[in-house]
């Protein structure tokens, strides 16, 4: 990281870390200076996105044209809305189960999760709305934009925690395993991913029946003849 986006990154934190201060403070029923939180707002926090949209912004953009991916923020911000919708889950389980002294701390960790990701989806339908939408309808045809729509509506027949699908077929025979491990250890218990081979990958099953034994699940959704395809899960702890 250079001494400019390092100087960037630190200035980033320090608000994050500034407002999350207040937010949980807040929550938690504390006094705040409301006038302190307020400065904090008009002095730091929106200098710095001024100073971006006339500075950084310039810059980044015929860098994003020409090297990036226009719609990688919105995929970022589909991380964090998974992260959040994750937790609130985890939260949720927690209260079924909670007694009653556990209860009102678990409901204020409930009622700032679901703030944080309205906050979060606000801002993402608001782009989405503003930027990409009008830019679907007017240059792509009819016939597309209703393909595309249809394949969002599919998006509903499929389970929520499939976290990756991995096509392994032009991928090097040595480096295929390791990628699925790796891929296996990075979900969170009840999550999956999807494999995608050219011929039955049952040495694959057994090992992972030596090395994770119990703690995965093996599911064939197809089976050849010239394509297999296997859902793998990680199992609740």
């Amino acid at each position: 990281m250079s001494q400019v986006s390092e100087t960037i990154h630190n200035h980033h934190q320090e608000l994050l870390s500034t407002l999350t201060g207040y937010s949980q403070a807040l929550a938690e029923g504390q006094f705040v200076d409301a006038t302190a939180l307020a400065a904090f707002l008009k002095n730091d926090l929106l200098p710095h996105a001024a100073g971006e949209e006339q500075h950084l912004y310039p810059a980044v953009d015929p860098l994003v044209a020409a090297h990036g991916k226009p719609t990688a923020t919105m995929s970022v911000d589909h991380e964090y809305i998974e992260g959040y919708v994750r937790q609130i889950d985890e939260t949720a389980k927690a209260l079924s189960q909670a007694q009653n002294g556990q209860r009102p701390a678990l409901e204020k960790q409930l009622q700032r999760l679901a703030l944080q990701l309205e906050a979060v989806l606000t801002v993402h339908l608001e782009k989405e709305e503003r930027v990409y939408i009008p830019l679907f309808e007017q240059y792509l045809s009819a016939e597309d934009q209703e393909r595309i729509l249809d394949g969002m509506h599919e998006a509903y027949d499929e389970p929520t925690n499939v976290k990756a699908t991995i096509d392994v077929r032009p991928i090097l025979p040595p480096q295929r395993h390791p990628l699925i491990f790796q891929t296996f250890e990075s979900l969170h218990p009840g999550e999956v991913f999807e494999l995608v081979n050219d011929h039955d990958p049952k040495p694959l099953y057994y090992q992972f029946k030596f090395e994770h034994e119990g703690r995965f699940t093996w599911d064939y959704l197809e089976q050849g003849p010239q394509v297999w395809r296997v859902r793998i899960g990680k199992k609740d702890s």
